[in-house]
This record gives C-alpha cells, sequence and structure tokens, in this order.
C-alpha cells in the first residue's frame, strides 16, 4: 500500500512539475509570440485595409502574411480574450511592425482612418493640378483631366463644363482611398464653400467674369497687397472698353511659360490674348487663390490704368500709372 501511495506521490509530482513548466513554457512563448514583428525595419509605416466583411481570424492572418505580427493565433487569442473581436472596424488603418498586437487592435477599435494630404498652390492650370494627383496616386492624369473639363456641372449649378480657375488651391485632407471624381466633388465643394461668399452684391462682376479676372490677378500679382489695385486696373480698362493687354494671358495662349514675351508672341491668335481681343479672356487661365477672388470680387477703386514690375526693387512689386505717358516714364524708369 505504501508502494502504491508512493508512486501516487511520485506522479503527482512529477505532473505538477509539467503543468507548472507548461505553464510557463506557453506563458513565455505567448509573450514572446505577442512582441512586435521579427522585420529588421520596424518604423516603417503601413497602411493596412481592413475589407468589409473580414473576420478577426481573417485580419489576423493577413497581419501575419504582410509579417506585421508574428502570431495569427496570438492575434486571434488576445482579440477573443478583450472581446475586441466584433469591434474591429473596417477602412484603412495607419499601422507599424514595432507595434504589439495590443496595439494593432487598439487602432483598429479606436483609431482614425488612415488619410492622405495633398497641397495644391495657388495660379496652377488644370494640368499641373492632374499632374500632382497623379504623382501622388489619387488617380491617372487622364481621369482627372477627363472630369474636370467635360463634367464640371454636375458639382453644381455654379461650376461650368470646364473647370478651369475652378479648383480651388488648398491643402486638402483625402480619405485614403480617393478617386478623381471625389477629390474634384470636395475641391468643389470647397469653392462653394470658401470662395462663393466673397461674390456679393458689391462685386462688378458675374461670378464667371470674377473668377476669370481672379485669374489674371493671380498670375500679375506677386506682392498680396496689390491684388486689389490689380483688379482694379482691368476693372478700370473693361469699363472704357480697352484691351486688358495681360502678359499672363498670352502666356496661357502659347501653353508655356516663357521668361520674356517677344512682340511676335503678342500676335498669336486666340481668345485668350488680351492684346488683340477686348475685354476678359475665354476663361480663367489657372486656379486664383482666395486673396485673388477676394480682390477680384472687391478691387480697389483708384486712377490707374497701367502698370509695370518694379525692377528697382526687384521684390515683385509693381509702379502704377494714370495715363499711358506716365506708363512710359515709369518703363524707362523701373525697368531694367
Amino acid at each position: 500500500m505504501k508502494k502504491v501511495l508512493s508512486c501516487i506521490f511520485i506522479f503527482i509530482v512529477i505532473f505538477a512539475v509539467a503543468a507548472v513548466g507548461g505553464y510557463f513554457f506557453v506563458r513565455h512563448k505567448l509573450a514572446e509570440l505577442s512582441q512586435p514583428s521579427d522585420l529588421e525595419d520596424k518604423s516603417q509605416e503601413v497602411v493596412f485595409e481592413v475589407v468589409s466583411g473580414s473576420t478577426c481570424r481573417s485580419v489576423a492572418e493577413e497581419l501575419e502574411k504582410q509579417k506585421i505580427i508574428r502570431s495569427a493565433d496570438v492575434f486571434t487569442y488576445i482579440a477573443r480574450r478583450d472581446n475586441l473581436g466584433s469591434a474591429i472596424k473596417t477602412g484603412f488603418f495607419r499601422i507599424k511592425p514595432s507595434m504589439t498586437p495590443e496595439e494593432i487592435l487598439n487602432v483598429f477599435v479606436n483609431g482614425e482612418q488612415a488619410t492622405r494630404k495633398l497641397t495644391f498652390p495657388e495660379g496652377l492650370t488644370l494640368k499641373e493640378c492632374a499632374q500632382i494627383a497623379a504623382k501622388a496616386g489619387i488617380c491617372t492624369y487622364d481621369d482627372f483631366m477627363k472630369i474636370t473639363r467635360h463634367d464640371g456641372r454636375k458639382y453644381g449649378a455654379i461650376f461650368p463644363a470646364d473647370m478651369e480657375g475652378y479648383f480651388l488651391p488648398d491643402t486638402y485632407i483625402l480619405p485614403w482611398k480617393c478617386g478623381a471624381e471625389e477629390l474634384v466633388a470636395i475641391a468643389a465643394a470647397r469653392f462653394e464653400e470658401l470662395a462663393v461668399p466673397y461674390h456679393d452684391g458689391k462685386s462688378p462682376l458675374s461670378l464667371k467674369d470674377t473668377v476669370i479676372l481672379a485669374s489674371l490677378v493671380e498670375r500679375e500679382a506677386q506682392v498680396p497687397s496689390e491684388r486689389p489695385i490689380i483688379a482694379g486696373v482691368y476693372i478700370n480698362r473693361l469699363n472704357d472698353g480697352m484691351k486688358l493687354e495681360c502678359d499672363a494671358t498670352v502666356q496661357f495662349a502659347l501653353g508655356k511659360q516663357k521668361e520674356y514675351l517677344l512682340y511676335k508672341d503678342l500676335e498669336i491668335d486666340s481668345p485668350y490674348n488680351t492684346y488683340k481681343i477686348t475685354g476678359l479672356p475665354a476663361g480663367p487661365i489657372c486656379s486664383p487663390g482666395l486673396e485673388s477672388i477676394k480682390a477680384a470680387c472687391h478691387p480697389a477703386k483708384s486712377p490707374y490704368y497701367y502698370y509695370v514690375r518694379n525692377d528697382v526693387k526687384g521684390d515683385g512689386s509693381h509702379v502704377f500709372g494714370r495715363n499711358f505717358n506716365e506708363h512710359q516714364r515709369n518703363i524707362r524708369r523701373y525697368q531694367r
């Protein structure tokens, strides 16, 4: 009997030791697999998509496949342990291989969706905006141009079919998955929200003509304080039936930027060449910023009909003239 009890006792001791050892082994293994990925570069951020209809298990397997986590089993275990499996959201999330499974789970449950930041500076043409959008991977150049050249009216009654001039320069925070249509829709809404209110009962031109005038101001003015004055110069010339003679419209008609225009350039036959036509060009020549739009909506009242760049100062400012003779004197005095 003593032998039997002794065997039982030994068996119990062995079983207890094995159980304790197994517990600590599993605990150690779980802790090891709960560590961040073993990728050499753990700092590189990854945008991970949780696809609609995904299960916790399928998400875990995809994370392991991409070597973002060490073990899909451990990720799934932690999610179930903390009752987070069904709380994982769909969408795009920024995560890093240096994060633990718990940290990644927290991003999927409580984190913000990944976005893209894209800046369109003032004074660009639609072609230049299309290049920026294509380089950022938002859409193709052709898709952007197709929509902005032909589909503008579907974004609201204030927009023409060709949206040249109506793509408001700004920094846009966009959804990670954003195509040409969504980008243009966001920009159109921003234009209507921020630019249109400047056009009120005191504006001398229709909204369409105001955008055209603002595009000229955007390309001609380099000193912010001069924008309303330059807009006022063009309004004075329009009111007196004078040609606008805006160099920037000739550049647009030529389809390229030149440091200096030649006399032969001023002869180009184009509805945008304001050295040959009377009145505003056929459409905007670039995307004007809010300050240029504001200046075109509320141009400064002044006696000026001419302006010339002040090369003496060399700061992009202009000298303004009330008549042609004064303008000629300013050219001789300030042009180099």
